[in-house]
């Protein structure tokens, strides 16, 4: 300090400044310091270096593992870095598509010029579908998720799009138009959903509940299409930003907006496929976020599950033809161009992605043992450069490692005494025992003790009588290595009634101690003292006259 103020000094640098200076090099380096400290751990620790079968991992930049069943993240590796997601996109995709188009799986779409437009000369993932070939949603569906086809993605949104550019379908806030049916769509009519939700057993049921858009349908209509070509591309995500499909779209506005309503904080869609633009990204734990949401509506496991998936015949192709997964996970056999098979027998889904900039990507389900998890890898620069499918390697060794070392445990049974706190006005009887309002199951490692969970209670000082059987108290905070696990409310173990007599003993002896209490007794006292001493002096004054007349008629 003495070298800092000699220096100020001498180059002649106010005293104040010099001192603002030095403060302000302390607090970066306090805040240099903070920022290098190692994050607090989420979910468990898994040693890469002893699995036998991908030693090398993880690959991936970003991971989380979520099991579905407690709503327990396991495992997790910069899982709020924002990155490219490329493909995973779709998943979002589906869910505005599913939710926004009227019966979707009926629907006939028509596919449009501009989709073939938008991504020619992209060299992207496609499906080959042809401009004026009609397709159902369900269709569309099938060739967005299982092959990756962008000029799927890009038929449905753009349906979404004319819908709404037709006023057939808005938020409710803008209410309807004076005569929907004046809307005239160049496609095949679009009618209501309910019917189809009705046939299906597995169909979410209706309300907000079941994850319904705030859209509301205003008229049935289709699209517009026009004539033209689309251009057939490899299995692998392309590198540019497309220019011909805006951000400002509607679709893209309501996948923005749904991302939003699932609690995504640091994620962002400019188009509805995936290809790279620097404002399109997410993190490892929204799109766990995603996935687990998209995973509620009707066909979504079925179709991201479909290892091969056979489209019919159309008005544009007589004949069927067949498109197999991109996910690996799920395909049987050795992957010719890196030699390895990367079969896992308990993946269920979801959906690959690629590009220059996001890497090898991957949103993989998988259940077994009677758990179900979902994994998401963000991020295998390295693989994606040598064609080594780095994330689903990643994704089968951290299936392995929960589905044999990670169980569900019940960490907390209502009723179970917890804590105590103490009680006032009740007749012999100073505590109140505290139970667990509710259960609580997580997963945790099978070789965790219920001694290695630690009990943090919040709870009052004191409660007064009386207090009802199951009222909430306080909260009960449960913690494996340092993280909590679980959070239950803490209710009273029984019913307490009050006592008349304690409690105005009580009141009146915490009156008789209250400072207020204090302050007017020695106000009062200090009154009276006053009192008296003027008494005093106003007698001896009176005697002392007295004296005086009695001098002065003498």
């Amino acid at each position: 300090m003495k070298l800092f103020m000699k220096t100020a000094m001498r180059y002649r640098i106010p005293i104040k400044k010099a001192c603002r200076s030095l403060s302000a090099l302390f607090l970066a380096a306090c805040l240099t310091v903070c920022l290098s400290l190692p994050a607090q751990a989420e979910g468990f620790d898994f040693g890469w270096d002893q699995d036998e079968q991908n030693p090398e991992g993880p690959h991936c930049k970003s991971i989380i593992m979520l099991n579905l069943d407690t709503d327990t993240v396991v495992y997790a590796l910069n899982p709020d870095e924002r990155l490219s997601m490329a493909s995973l996109t779709k998943i979002m995709s589906y869910i505005v598509a599913y939710e926004t188009i009227p019966d979707i799986e009926n629907t006939v779409i028509t596919v449009p010029q501009s989709v073939a437009d938008d991504l020619e000369g992209t060299g992207s993932s496609l499906a080959g579908i042809a401009v004026g070939e009609e397709l159902t949603g369900l269709q569309l569906l099938y060739l967005m998720m299982v092959p990756s086809g962008n000029d799927a993605a890009l038929t449905l949104a753009e349906y979404v799009d004319s819908l709404h550019a037709q006023g057939l379908i808005a938020p409710k806030e803008e209410g309807k138009p004076e005569d929907p049916q004046a809307a005239q769509g160049g496609g095949e009519s679009a009618p209501g959903s309910g019917q189809a939700q009705a046939d299906d057993p597995q169909a979410a049921p209706q309300g907000e509940a079941a994850g319904e858009p705030e859209m509301a349908l205003l008229a049935e209509g289709g699209d517009s299409p026009e004539d033209g070509g689309t251009e057939d591309g490899g299995e692998e995500e392309f590198t540019g930003d497309p220019a011909g499909y805006t951000p400002d779209s509607y679709f893209v506005q309501l996948m923005n907006k749904k991302a939003e309503e699932l609690g995504c904080r640091n994620t962002h869609f400019t188009n509805p496929h995936g290809l790279y633009n620097p404002d399109h990204y997410s993190t490892a734990r929204d799109l766990a976020r995603i996935a687990e949401y998209a995973m509620t509506l009707p066909n979504f496991t079925d179709i991201t599950g479909t290892f091969a998936y056979v489209k019919p015949a159309t008005n544009v192709n007589e004949s069927e033809e067949t498109f197999h997964s991109t996910n690996k996970l799920l395909q049987n056999y050795m992957d010719e161009q890196s030699g390895i098979e990367y079969y896992y027998k308990s993946a269920t889904g979801i959906k690959t992605g690629s590009h220059n900039q996001a890497g090898y990507c991957l949103a993989a389900s998988a259940t077994a043992l009677g758990y179900t998890y979902v994994v998401i890898c963000l991020g295998d620069m390295e693989g994606y450069e040598e064609g080594i499918h780095g994330e689903m390697l990643d994704a089968r060794s951290l299936f392995r490692w929960a589905l044999e070392n990670l169980g569900k445990k019940t960490v907390a049974v209502p009723g179970e005494v917890l804590s105590s706190v103490n009680l006032e006005y009740a007749f012999q009887q100073d505590q109140l025992l505290l139970a667990a309002g509710e259960s609580a199951s997580v997963m945790l490692p099978n070789s965790v003790d219920a001694s290695s969970i630690v009990v943090t209670v919040n709870k009052p000082e004191s409660v007064q009588a009386p207090v009802r059987k199951g009222e909430q108290v306080g909260t009960a905070t449960l913690s494996y290595a340092d993280e909590v696990i679980a959070t239950v409310p803490l209710v009273a173990a029984e019913s307490v009634s009050r006592s008349d007599l304690l409690a105005s003993w009580e009141q009146g002896k915490s009156l008789l101690s209250s400072p207020w209490f204090v302050v007017i007794i020695a106000v009062i006292v200090a009154l009276i003292i006053v009192y008296f001493i003027l008494m005093v002096m106003y007698r001896r004054k009176q005697r002392m006259l007295r004296r005086v007349r009695k001098f002065r008629d003498m």
